[in-house]
């Protein structure tokens, strides 16, 4: 049986990386780090609305919208900053099961990569997600109607280049919710694993269950 460190008498997390912020009543919020903030944006033009993420330099007054398809993004999720991308949580398919693609780009819009994508192998129900300079954290959360393991929240990682695709952060049963990036692969996470709520944490992935 894998081994969940169990963390206890706990006054306050607080990641290395920017803000931790954690999603509520459905909401998801926007990554902040070195002064940036990644967020959703909403905008007109003459023929409709248009959806894209825009990083806002706080120190320069910049901002600067990342490569994205304005006129098929139907979708976007949390986003999150490191110290050399951008990452965020792409919908361009509003007629799918719910899959969401995983995206990255550099601070300033170049060199765009697809961590996972929205159809396909490797594609993930992707709801929320947290990223350190050395991994990034998805937590995904499948439609269903009824309660079963494979429809809970689990976490997956993945390299911030996509590389050797995404791999499950615990192969342990249970809700896996509200993860927060530390140091290179490390994630703390509330899990519902044992019928109660534990505050856990791993420094690297399980791998593929």
């Amino acid at each position: 049986m894998e081994q969940l460190r169990r963390l206890s008498d706990i006054g306050q997390v607080t990641p290395r990386h920017g803000l931790l912020i954690w999603a509520a009543q459905g909401r998801r919020g926007p990554g902040a780090g070195d002064g940036k903030i990644a967020y959703a944006k909403l905008w007109y033009e003459g023929d409709g609305p248009k959806l894209g993420v825009e990083v806002l330099d706080t120190v320069k007054g910049t901002r600067t919208l990342m490569p994205m398809d304005k006129n098929t993004t139907a979708g976007v999720g949390q986003t999150a900053i490191t110290d050399d991308g951008v990452f965020w949580i792409e919908d361009a398919d509003g007629t799918d099961t719910g899959q969401a693609a995983v995206r990255r780009a550099d601070l300033g819009g170049a060199n765009a990569v697809t961590l996972t994508p929205e159809a396909g192998e490797g594609s993930l129900h992707a709801y929320s997600m947290t990223a350190s300079d050395d991994a990034v954290t998805v937590t995904t959360l499948p439609p269903a109607t009824t309660w079963a393991n494979d429809t809970l929240p689990k976490l997956f990682q993945v390299s911030p280049d996509g590389k050797g695709g995404a791999q499950r952060m615990s192969c342990n049963r249970g809700d896996q919710v509200f993860g927060s990036a530390d140091e290179g692969n490390r994630v703390l996470w509330l899990d519902g694993t044992t019928g109660y709520t534990n505050l856990v944490k791993r420094d690297r992935p399980a791998g593929r269950c």
